[in-house]
């Protein structure tokens, strides 16, 4: 009898271990994760060690592999670096908030940035007529208007003047956006700078403690009211002064679809600091790696040339054909980690990510810029190659390894075309126009936020092409 009491407990002990290992790690949800506990700051002074967000995600998985978990404050988070892993998280589309609230104050409460569910789908498939590719044929003059009048600009300075392609390249994307797809109300340059410094403003003081009794607080309630008050004025300006059937752009969406002042406020907000930023350093990047890599610049130069000649204009049809530029513009988007990270959340059910099993509510942070500096994926990742992309090359990689706009749940940046419309048009006027060499004595890094930018402003020499 004592011996089956034994045998009984034996068998109850082993159960119970069984289950209680089972769950944490048949599920494998525990086995790959930071050691710090659920305290108040998680491993929040970790990312402050690592000296970004993007290089924590790189420590944390040398560590622990292509899935592990964190604590982002008092939020148990996972994190994904594997094309596999992406796709198994291609549906979601909510985002999880508690990884953007900081910003929360510049986008406003009411932004898509924020919308989730089915609010958040109905207000992507309003907005996302305007970036189609249809849609975006109507923006190629804008463009080319705006690059023609930054060109003459650069044409204008002595042979040897150093110019500051950070600065050039940000007035050029802003120029050409703000015009694009907020209308003639930023034909005056002088405006198109004027909400540059409202940004800028903003930016500078939401770095601080801005609560509401804080000096900083004040003074960046302060700015965001006259940005705000700004972008008002250039709402109305479109009402006072409505386009034809034929020449909608982006502002004319978002003030037909927004349900209230206030979304459409935190929308036309957002979607300058989403599309400015990224776009703008997109062009810094390139400009500095084909002046890292002149025979790259020559190749550039060379294909213009041939696909379009010294004259024509870049537009949706020959866009297509300059294969070569693209795969610049994806290595140094990739070289320069442009785009980090993105994050998802599923709201409905567990999920299994390559036989982790990952509760609902969990965010999922996507480590874009780990898989996009991963050797072996990319050989030699730090070097600048643009043949990795050429189709032969890129056709033998999963399709996840490089998705640099984010691809999940119909969530992916909605502007990406126009990024790339955009640096062609660019590209090809001024590197028929000129060619570009580095100043010597630079050291430019990346520093890394949502968007990497470098180190330090880049400074070129700029010569006149026959």
């Amino acid at each position: 009898m004592a011996a089956l009491v034994i045998i009984a407990v034996v068998l109850l002990v082993v159960v119970i271990a069984v289950f209680y290992l089972g769950t944490l790690f048949g599920s494998k949800q525990v086995s790959r994760r930071c050691n710090r506990l659920t305290t108040i700051d998680g491993n929040m002074p970790d990312i402050t060690a690592a000296g970004s967000f993007h290089e924590f995600l790189v420590k944390l998985h040398t560590k622990y592999g292509h899935v592990a978990t964190f604590w982002y404050g008092k939020t148990h988070f996972v994190s994904l670096a594997s094309a596999k892993a992406f796709k198994d998280t291609n549906k979601l589309f909510d985002r999880p908030a508690v990884l953007f609230e900081f910003m929360k104050p510049l986008f406003g409460e009411e932004s898509i940035q924020y919308a989730s569910g089915e609010d958040g789908k109905r207000r992507r498939h309003d907005y996302d007529q305007l970036f189609s590719y249809d849609a975006i044929k109507n923006y190629y003059n804008k463009f080319q208007e705006a690059t023609d009048a930054v060109a003459a600009k650069i044409e204008s300075l002595a042979s040897d003047e150093h110019v500051n392609i950070t600065e050039y390249m940000s007035l050029l994307v802003l120029k050409a956006l703000s015009h694009a797809t907020y209308g003639d109300f930023f034909k005056d340059d002088e405006k198109a700078i004027t909400m540059l410094r409202h940004y800028e403003t903003t930016m500078a003081i939401l770095n601080q403690d801005i609560s509401k009794n804080t000096e900083a607080g004040q003074r960046f309630a302060e700015a965001l009211e006259a940005w705000h008050d700004f972008m008002r004025a250039m709402i109305q300006h479109r009402r006072d002064n409505p386009p034809s059937d034929d020449d909608w752009t982006f502002i004319d969406v978002l003030m037909a679809k927004a349900s209230s002042e206030e979304e459409l406020l935190s929308d036309t907000t957002g979607f300058f600091i989403a599309g400015y930023h990224t776009t703008a350093f997109m062009m810094v990047w390139t400009l500095y790696y084909m002046c890292e890599n002149q025979e790259v610049q020559e190749k550039v130069y060379q294909e213009i040339i041939e696909v379009i000649g010294k004259d024509e204009q870049v537009n949706h049809v020959n866009l297509e054909l300059l294969k070569y530029m693209r795969c610049v513009f994806d290595e140094s988007i990739r070289c320069s980690v442009l785009a980090p990270f993105a994050a998802r959340v599923n709201m409905n059910a567990d999920m299994v990510v390559q036989g982790y099993t990952i509760p609902k509510w969990t965010p999922v942070v996507h480590a874009l810029g780990v898989v996009q500096m991963d050797d072996e994926i990319w050989p030699e990742p730090e070097r600048f190659i643009p043949e990795r992309f050429l189709h032969e090359n890129a056709s033998t990689r999963h399709p996840f390894s490089f998705q640099p706009f984010g691809f999940a749940g119909k969530r992916k940046c909605p502007g990406y075309r126009i990024a790339y419309a955009e640096g062609a048009v660019f590209l090809a006027t001024l590197c028929r126009k000129f060619k570009f060499q580095m100043v010597e004595g630079q050291t430019i890094e990346r520093k890394y936020g949502f968007v990497t930018i470098p180190s330090n402003d880049i400074w070129v020499t700029v010569t006149k092409r026959d």
